[in-house]
């Protein structure tokens, strides 16, 4: 007789077992990561967009509670959709949520205005952990609550 003990189909399906289980945990999205990501990458991209408003861009933030987005304005004076890659509208990741804790009553906000940018300050979170994100008025970007 030919086949396999019951030691042996056991041994099988908890290898396999532990393997599905690795793959399952490592495919799923890792919010605190997420958030990092995303305050990072705003940070930065607003710092750009500051730095370009004072060079005489006219720029503006457009904050919303699912997204962002960068505004330009045009020669009638009305706020228009920025058309390149780096100032694209950009969506939060399923989990993130996003707050505004400081900002001018006005949307959307110029990033550069009378010699210096509005003072924002703007929250990321997950049920875990959150970020504040400040602007100050001299176009600097600070980060609190964001692990190293």
């Amino acid at each position: 007789m030919r086949g396999f003990t019951l030691l042996e189909v056991l041994v099988v399906i908890a290898i396999v077992g532990i393997l599905t289980s690795a793959v399952t945990l490592s495919m799923r999205p890792d919010s605190h990561r997420q958030l990092q990501d995303e305050s990072y990458r705003l940070a930065r991209v607003l710092e750009q967009g500051v730095s370009a408003a004072e060079d005489g861009d006219a720029l503006a933030l457009d904050w919303r509670a699912d997204g962002y987005a960068f505004r330009r304005r045009d020669a009638r004076g009305q706020w228009q959709a920025v058309g390149d890659a780096f100032f694209a509208a950009r969506q939060w990741p399923d989990g993130i949520q996003a707050s505004v804790v400081r900002a001018p009553a006005a949307a959307p906000w110029p990033l550069w205005q009378q010699g210096q940018s509005p003072w924002l300050v703007l929250r990321l979170q997950t049920a875990e952990q959150r970020v504040d994100l400040t602007l100050s008025p001299l176009g600097r970007v600070s980060l609190a609550g964001a692990a190293p």
